[in-house]
């Protein structure tokens, strides 16, 4: 089985890595800049979005 934690993924496998949202920390679940956002129960890394509150901090650091 592979290794899929959040520090082992590439981009092909976790395309929420290239999101320009991982600039900011996520206000839902904490995520550090640069780190993917995990899901509800914070055990697994989302691997394809990001939160959309995530998304919305992102929006209000650029405009």
């Amino acid at each position: 089985m592979p290794n899929t934690t959040a520090h082992t993924l590439t981009p092909d496998q976790a395309p929420a890595l290239n999101h320009p949202a991982l600039a900011v920390a996520c206000p839902a679940c904490h995520a550090a800049p640069g780190s993917l956002c995990t899901s509800h129960s914070g055990t697994r890394p989302r691997r394809y979005n990001v939160h959309r509150l995530r998304t919305e901090a992102l929006s209000s650091t650029t405009s």
